[in-house]
């Protein structure tokens, strides 16, 4: 059992001691995240350790409330809740105008909606492939520890993968 799965049952049984120990584990986790999602042209013009707290207030409670059991869990939702993040952020910076959608970043934005407009869809088909993205993209999840998050066999996760990237490609007319 890793220390993260140690203190997230102790913190979930009442361990105040587990719940802070496990606070900076998990704040260092998705500052990483953050970092890399702010590296490539960040459409969204969070840095990155405003963009990993606004993930982390948001997903606190759901880790308080036992939805999370291990640091693949973790990261799977940390995925999923930084691209919302930077989607949500993408579209209020859209509809603020002033130019914006005429700029580079403009352009960045609109592929980070239409993005998520294709994840929409594919979610409507199968939403294991969105999940599949959300921990390889945006959770920063190898095969292995997505197939753990997931609680799926490594081959399916692989396949998964491989069809997920597939129907992207289609969806998006790439």
């Amino acid at each position: 059992m890793s220390e993260l799965t140690r203190l997230l049952e102790q913190a979930r049984d009442g361990d105040a001691t587990a719940w802070q120990r496990l606070s900076t584990l998990l704040q260092d986790d998705l500052l990483r995240l953050a970092r890399c999602a702010s590296t490539s042209d960040n459409p969204a013009g969070l840095d990155a350790p405003a963009l990993a707290q606004e993930c982390y207030r948001r997903i606190a409670g759901e880790i308080g409330n036992g939805a999370v059991a291990n640091r693949s869990e973790f990261l799977a939702l940390a995925g999923r809740v930084l691209r919302e993040i930077l989607v949500d952020h993408a579209r209020g910076r859209e509809a603020a105008g002033d130019g914006f959608a005429a700029s580079a970043v403009g352009r960045e934005t609109g592929d980070l909606l239409q993005l998520d407009t294709v994840l929409a869809e594919l979610a409507e088909e199968d939403p294991r492939l969105v999940q599949i993205i959300d921990g390889r993209v945006f959770g920063g999840l190898g095969e292995v520890e997505l197939a753990e998050a997931l609680h799926l066999p490594l081959r399916t996760v692989q396949r998964l993968w491989d069809r997920a990237r597939s129907r992207l490609r289609s969806l998006s007319g790439t």
